[in-house]
């Protein structure tokens, strides 16, 4: 494993939100508990997807960093 790096630090004060969303679009789950969130993929119509953001926030504001991810299919695979 000596040729992965990785450009994120280990424990980061991000706020980890998670978001599972319907084929058409629609949310029906958002959280920052990533095991509730893969429940409600489990049990969500098919072709739903998980997505996770990163947010930064002090005491008032709170903004995302970066894009969000669509994790479902690496969800999916380590579930096998």
């Amino acid at each position: 494993m000596s040729n992965v790096y990785t450009i994120h630090p280990q424990k980061s004060d991000l706020i980890l939100f998670y978001e599972v969303v319907e084929a058409e679009g629609e949310n029906t789950w958002g959280g920052a508990d990533a095991s509730q969130a893969i429940e409600w993929l489990v049990h969500s119509p098919v072709g739903s997807r998980i997505l996770v953001s990163a947010w930064d926030s002090d005491e008032e504001d709170a903004h995302m960093v970066g894009q969000t991810l669509d994790i479902t299919e690496i969800v999916k695979a380590a579930s096998l």
